[in-house]
């Protein structure tokens, strides 16, 4: 008997440790990998020690007064937000509990981004967005995407959606609320009922970019559906924002969508801006050497190829992208800058000592750009990015790779 209850005793006292870990552990291990920032962005100018101001002077001179386009914002919105004359219908997800992976990663994203509250997630989001991009010491424009649902063969929307759905009347909402820091891209999937006429409808309004992603959205890009879209958007000089590369589907198997698929798009006189997936693995590794190849074929060519440098400050993506892109200054004049935001804004996102071991940026960068990163992840994305240099060279990217609108 005596034994049962210091086994129990035990067992208690276990578990009021573990519990005890756990509270005194969660909160730094969310500020390690989600939140890192402690500092508001309007505070930079006098918290922000020397090295870090004299790095974000460098970093937007010579840009003559232009504004830094950023081609590689997102956003997340939940559908709380709306204006007067539209409802949002954004939503995260489909129906059904998300996997405990999925929950941890929208966790570490949301509060990255600023969201604390799940109520009001779309006013957190947003707000922490304008307030990063009015804090710049210099012009910024930041690009905003809807992101459309996935529809099915035959035009209807899937019941459950795998993908997170964004309204393009939203995004041209908050765009019409703050011109000077916003600007929309629309997301029309080719296969929805309207798609032409919607299209059309977008294009008269004045916007110019149409996102896809063909895996997380099923988009055949050499199908019949898109060729149809095509002609609308090379009548009305839209063009395609599209990913290639090595990509995941909602399942997470792997799969590869190969930069010569755009080749439907180009041969319609459609301009695509390529953004860049996983460059790993048995296919991903023909990315870089595809991608090239797609350059040399129609990089002088009209209509116009520009690929986005937002993601390949992350994970091993320095290595197999960002790189092979420096060792080519030829096609510099077609690189566009993105900073990936929300998710560049995760602590754990950028690893500058990495970038620094490998020679992308000097050691001595490493300290004052965390700085930067405690007030301003934006700014901090900006900054690294512009730090950036081939390993062992001084070659790095011009000031018109992040200031070119179109």
């Amino acid at each position: 008997m005596r034994r049962r209850t210091a086994g129990a005793i035990v067992l208690v006292v276990a578990a009021l440790v573990l519990v005890l870990l756990f509270v005194l552990l969660w909160p730094r291990w969310l500020a390690r990998h989600g939140a890192g920032w402690t500092h508001a962005p309007e505070d930079a100018a006098w918290v922000l020690p020397e090295a870090s101001q004299r790095l974000i002077k460098q970093a937007f001179a010579g840009l003559h007064d232009h504004a830094v386009v950023d081609h590689g914002v997102g956003i997340i919105s939940r559908g709380q937000l709306s204006g007067p004359d539209f409802s949002n219908d954004s939503h995260e997800r489909g129906h059904g509990v998300p996997a405990v992976s999925t929950w941890l990663r929208q966790l570490l994203r949301d509060r990255a981004a600023g969201i604390r509250n799940a109520d009001t997630a779309d006013a957190e989001y947003i707000s922490r967005l304008l307030r990063q991009i009015r804090a710049m010491p210099g012009p910024y424009r930041a690009e905003i995407s809807g992101r459309a649902g996935v529809f099915g063969p035959h035009g209807a929307p899937l019941d459950d959606q795998p993908a997170p759905v964004v309204s393009n009347r939203y995004v041209a909402w908050l765009a019409k609320q703050a011109p000077k820091a916003l600007t929309a891209e629309v997301s029309i999937h080719p296969r929805q009922p309207n798609a032409k006429a919607a299209l059309t409808r977008w294009a008269k309004a004045g916007v110019q970019d149409v996102r896809w992603w063909p895996v997380a959205q099923q988009i055949d890009l050499d199908g019949a559906a898109a060729k149809a879209a095509y002609k609308v958007m090379a009548a009305h000089h839209m063009r395609l924002d599209v990913v290639v590369g090595q990509l995941q589907r909602a399942d997470h198997d792997p799969a590869w969508v190969a930069p010569a698929r755009l080749k439907a798009a180009l041969d319609a006189g459609v301009p695509v801006r390529i953004r860049l997936g996983g460059a790993t693995g048995a296919h991903g590794q023909q990315l870089m050497p595809a991608l090239f190849a797609l350059l040399r074929h129609h990089g002088d060519a009209k209509p116009a190829i520009t690929i986005s440098l937002a993601g390949l400050l992350s994970g091993d993506r320095p290595d197999t992208e960002l790189e092979p892109l420096l060792q080519h200054p030829q096609f510099f004049t077609h690189l566009r800058y993105g900073s990936d935001y929300p998710a560049v804004a995760r602590a754990d996102a950028i690893d500058l000592q990495s970038l620094a071991r490998s020679g992308f940026i000097a050691k001595t960068d490493v300290a004052p750009l965390s700085a930067i990163y405690d007030v301003n992840p934006l700014l901090f994305a900006w900054v690294v990015m512009r730090r950036v240099h081939l390993p062992y060279t001084t070659l790095h990217f011009p000031a018109a790779v992040f200031t070119a609108k179109d």
